[in-house]
């Protein structure tokens, strides 16, 4: 077989092209993908502080945050839930009085940032070390706890361990996934090296 000098030049230049091309369209899908799961300068600090006081990754505050409110800290729900972290005034009293130790009545405070997500922090946090099970927090945290506990207390809806592998609530269900997936990016984008 004759080298031909040309031929690897002209394989060299698709292959460069080639290389060029994926990390370009990589570059774009992650700027995308940034830009659908954005980290609002006004709220990093106090997401960071959060995560940290409560031991929450923050790409789980971040993703329950985005999936929650989408970062609009005057958004009420037609159930009643309250800004960015969606607190209703109920979860809001028990985690002052019972989690935070704080005698605080004024549930208005939950349109203040800083109050609702150090409130809705340790309520998913509070979730988390109930359960043990990220899944089985975002759930409660939708549906509250004596629902997820008789979830998990009726054996036709867990797997051999003992995770929830039959839901009855399709709204919780589908937010826990969203938060999961969300989750998933942030950790990505934002925290891997």
């Amino acid at each position: 077989m004759k080298f031909n000098l040309r031929h690897v030049l002209i394989f060299l230049a698709i292959l460069l092209l080639s290389v060029g091309f994926g990390f370009g369209f990589d570059a774009v899908a992650t700027a995308v993908e940034r830009k659908n799961h954005p980290r609002p300068v006004e709220l990093q600090a106090e997401i960071s502080q959060n995560a940290k006081e409560f031991g929450i990754p923050e790409a789980i505050l971040w993703a329950t945050v985005k999936t929650s409110s989408n970062f609009a800290s005057n958004v009420v729900s037609e159930d009643g839930r309250i800004g960015l972290m969606q607190i209703s005034p109920d979860c809001f009293s028990f985690v002052c009085t019972e989690l935070l130790g704080e005698d605080v009545k004024d549930s208005g405070l939950l349109y203040d940032p800083s109050t609702n997500l150090r409130v809705g922090s340790a309520w998913l946090s509070y979730l988390y070390g109930r359960y043990g099970v990220w899944e089985h927090a975002f759930l409660a945290y939708v549906v509250g706890t004596e629902t997820v506990d008789s979830w998990l207390s009726d054996p036709n809806n867990l797997s051999a361990q003992g995770q929830l592998k039959k839901i009855p609530n399709k709204t919780a269900a589908s937010f826990a996934k969203k938060v999961e997936k969300a989750a998933s990016y942030y950790s990505k984008l934002y925290y891997e090296v």
